[in-house]
């Protein structure tokens, strides 16, 4: 008797990040033999009638999975991403995206996150998490950062935040690994 995992046998969730929404990739769903996932955040994004409707649809017959991540998840993120010098250049459902990718890892053989965007994908390669991107080549190579306000020092503690709260300055970041 055969006892290795068939491709059959592994329970593979996708998760979807905005790009992923309205390029409509839940439409595969049916023959990826995947779960597919959202956040709340994601579809807020959504906002013309055409993708909206196909997105409504969509949930109604449960192709796409919303999932709000846990509190926990989302703070370990946060960390992370403070930790390479990328959370001022994510967003809230960037974090969101990845702390659902986190909470999910203990509920599926694989996580896939279907994301072009390239700061995502360096904090998810990072975590050790998998992505797939859409439109784009994706990224190659790790990439760690000092995030930090040149004049002050300070270092940014929330997504999107690009300007000292300080004194004003433009946050500068530079790659630690070259």
């Amino acid at each position: 008797m055969n006892h290795e995992k068939s491709h059959f046998d592994k329970k593979i969730a996708l998760i979807l990040d905005t790009g992923a929404l309205l390029a409509k990739f839940y439409r595969y769903a049916p023959r990826m033999r995947a779960d597919i996932y959202t956040t709340e955040g994601a579809i807020s994004e959504v906002r013309d009638q055409e993708n909206k409707q196909a997105l409504i649809e969509a949930l109604e017959l449960k192709l796409v999975l919303v999932q709000v991540p846990e509190r926990a998840f989302i703070d370990k993120v946060v960390e992370v991403a403070k930790t390479i010098g990328c959370l001022h250049k994510l967003s809230s459902i960037d974090i969101e995206i990845a702390a659902l990718s986190l909470q999910l890892q203990s509920s599926y053989t694989e996580i896939v996150v279907i994301t072009d965007d390239y700061e995502l994908q360096n904090l998810l390669n990072y975590m050790g998490i998998s992505f797939k991107p859409l439109r784009t080549r994706g990224i190659r190579d790790l990439r760690i950062f000092n995030a930090q306000c040149p004049i002050c020092g300070y270092i940014p503690g929330k997504p999107g935040e690009d300007t000292c709260p300080l004194c004003g300055s433009k946050i500068k970041r530079r790659n630690l690994l070259r």
